[in-house]
């Protein structure tokens, strides 16, 4: 076996998150078909959960990866700054765009996402409105990914994740 990732190891599930690599082990899923390797994933804040991902092929390239360090944090906030994200009116529009962003994983149009929701949620309440069911859903996976993975690789409190960020991109950097 030549995998890319050893038991123990942390690594991003997708929109799934922080999970450990318990074991990896040759299992079928469908009777009468080989049987192949899969790491056996155990997420950080879902112990009753397991998920089942191909050692080879596409999907670990595709849905796995190493969590970001802190370095790596700081770098895509720096970029995150120059980025900002108009509202899209078209609801069907603005859905396919945010799920296009919460596919890529953590990138800087991702805080840009979070921003741009941000602001429509605090303009809407100001008028005594809500975002609509769609959009608060994407803002809380959005946070959600950014919160989990940044307060594991930065050690803090996913709590201070959010004034983290705020006191990044307000500095001078």
């Amino acid at each position: 076996m030549s995998e890319k990732y050893n038991v123990g190891d942390f690594v991003v599930y997708d929109v799934y998150g922080i999970c450990r690599i318990v074991k990896i082990e040759n299992l079928s899923f469908v009777k009468g078909l080989p049987k192949r390797d899969y790491y056996v994933l155990s997420p950080l804040n879902a112990a009753a959960s397991t998920y089942y991902i191909p050692t080879k092929g596409e999907t670990p390239e595709q849905k796995l990866r190493l969590p970001m360090t802190e370095v790596q944090i700081r770098q895509l906030l720096l970029k995150a700054k120059n980025s900002e994200l108009e509202w899209i009116e078209k609801r069907q529009e603005r859905t396919d765009f945010s799920n296009r962003i919460l596919s890529s994983g953590i990138t800087p149009e991702l805080i840009a996402l979070i921003g741009c929701l941000y602001s429509r949620k605090q303009q809407l309440e100001a008028q005594g409105k809500k975002l609509c069911s769609t959009d608060e859903n994407t803002f809380a996976l959005a946070e959600k990914m950014v919160k989990e993975e940044f307060a594991f690789s930065l050690s803090i409190p996913a709590e201070k994740v959010s004034e983290y960020i705020h006191t990044f991109m307000e500095s001078k950097n």
